[in-house]
């Protein structure tokens, strides 16, 4: 059995999240030709060509984005039992800026894990759309960001991967909005990215819309989707049962996805907040298996 070293897998999904060799280098201490011989040492140990030499640039072959999603799993991992064991992790206040679905979705279980591991940390928590938390992130103001970004990860990301996304509906077919014209919509403030590639992708195809019901919160925009008010997009995992997935066989354009990531300030902040940063990680790693154990 073959031994794949962390260091080569965290060449690869770095050169896939900054979406060049070179500016891989620069986040992980290294030259450019140092890590193409990493890169060049994982497709050996494994057989396969894992970027498209032909395309040009950092573009990865469909072998490429497979191991990439073992690689994010196995770091997830690595870096939370280092932090875990170093012992330093027990304590300190954390500033933390998280979007609103995901605090509802993945805090829970941090806090739980924190509380089994009878760690005393304390929490400043604010719920915010990703370009306020990552300006927050930049002035100094969080230690710890998850946010989500349109193409590829901001300054001081931990851990990045990529959020489908979809367009969802009343649970009743009868109610379906998704044949009128203009197209209800339903969605957090201005500055939302869900917000933004909904109606961007609206307008490429010149189709009507108008928005009815806009909420900073996760349970009021899910509670008047669930009632036909109208229609709205949200990440794919992060949705209550209830909602019904729309898409291109209901007259909706397809939906880029988003990337989303753990951020750490730039000083990489302190043990405890990479420790959290880990543990984050983890749960997003692991909550993505179940999403698609469930599909």
């Amino acid at each position: 059995m073959r031994n794949i070293p962390t260091d080569l897998l965290r060449a690869l999904v770095t050169v896939i999240d900054l979406r060049g060799f070179t500016r891989a280098g620069e986040r992980l201490g290294r030259s450019q030709p140092a890590i193409s011989v990493q890169i060049k040492r994982l497709e050996d140990l494994l057989g396969v060509a894992l970027f498209d030499r032909d395309g040009g640039g950092a573009q990865p072959t469909e072998a490429g984005e497979l191991v990439a999603g073992y690689a994010r799993r196995i770091l997830a991992l690595n870096d939370e039992v280092v932090l875990r064991l170093s012992r330093r992790d027990t304590g300190g206040k954390l500033r933390l800026g998280i979007p609103n679905d995901y605090a509802d979705h993945f805090l829970p279980r941090l806090i739980n894990e924190l509380k089994i591991d009878n760690t005393s940390f304390t929490f400043d928590v604010v719920c915010d759309v990703s370009h306020e938390l990552l300006k927050g992130l930049r002035a100094n103001l969080f230690d710890v960001v998850v946010a989500m970004t349109p193409d590829g990860p901001a300054e001081g990301a931990f851990m990045t991967w990529r959020e489908p996304i979809s367009w969802f509906g009343s649970p009743d077919p009868a109610s379906s909005l998704a044949d009128k014209d203009p197209l209800r919509i339903v969605c957090y403030p201005e500055g939302c990215l869900y917000r933004r590639n909904m109606l961007s992708a609206l307008q490429n195809v010149g189709r009507g819309f108008e928005i009815v019901y806009s909420s900073p919160s996760i349970f009021g925009i899910s509670a008047a989707v669930k009632t036909g008010f109208g229609l709205t997009v949200l990440a794919d995992r992060l949705v209550q049962h209830e909602l019904r997935r729309l898409g291109p066989a209901d007259g909706l354009p397809k939906l880029a996805d988003v990337v989303v990531g753990v951020y750490l300030s730039k000083a990489l902040g302190s043990t405890a907040a990479q420790s959290v940063a880990a543990r984050l990680s983890t749960l997003f790693v692991e909550g993505d298996l179940h999403a698609k154990g469930a599909a």
